[in-house]
């Protein structure tokens, strides 16, 4: 009676840790068939018949001798290791310069080794344009500035003042630009007057 409350008890635990599992059917895998002892003798019979027939109808079949074919050699897989690791000896060789070579040659190593040379001297030429436009920037504003200390201050004056007069006589006269204009595009007074 202690072994009946025991397996009830590890029931109620199997129910809490899993109730999915507790809610399926109980069935027996390993249960025969109802009629699998009934239909046995049928079978076993109908096996022995076609045995029979087969010697009476092909003896020579049936004298054949039976076998696995595929059977393996008593220790092969002893040895096994040591065969496999002495073909893979044999078959290595020393690899010759054409070999290394033509492994150079193969695209699966040629082509990064390429690509790698084309970006590095593309790097290289872009760093030695920048560092030498650079220098001629940095030259260019060292003579600029040396040419004006070489020049006299009152000489810079003049071409400045100079500069302004022209400008001032350009705008001071703006009807001769207006009629430059006139003239070069072949605009006609009377047209001009009738648009105003």
């Amino acid at each position: 009676m202690n072994t009946h409350n025991h397996i009830n008890n590890e029931d109620e635990d199997l129910k809490g840790m899993a109730p999915h599992l507790n809610k399926m059917k109980h069935n027996n895998p390993f249960k025969a068939n109802e009629d699998y002892f009934e239909r046995f003798t049928s079978k076993l019979q109908n096996k022995i018949d076609d045995y029979e027939e087969i010697h009476t109808e092909a003896p020579i079949l049936a004298s054949i001798l039976k076998y696995h074919p595929f059977e393996v050699p008593k220790d092969y897989f002893d040895y096994l290791p040591t065969r496999v690791q002495q073909t893979v000896l044999d078959k290595k060789e020393n690899t010759t310069i054409i070999e290394w070579f033509m492994l150079l040659v193969k695209p699966r190593f040629a082509v990064p080794v390429l690509c790698t040379i084309l970006i590095a001297f593309a790097g290289i030429n872009f760093m030695n344009k920048n560092a030498e436009a650079a220098k001629t920037e940095v030259a260019e504003e060292i003579t600029t500035e040396e040419q004006l200390y070489n020049i006299d201050e009152s000489a810079i004056i003049e071409s400045m003042d100079a500069n302004q007069s022209n400008e001032n006589t350009t705008v001071a006269n703006p009807e001769t630009t207006i009629q430059d204009y006139l003239l070069d595009n072949n605009i006609d007074e009377n047209n001009l007057k009738n648009e105003l």
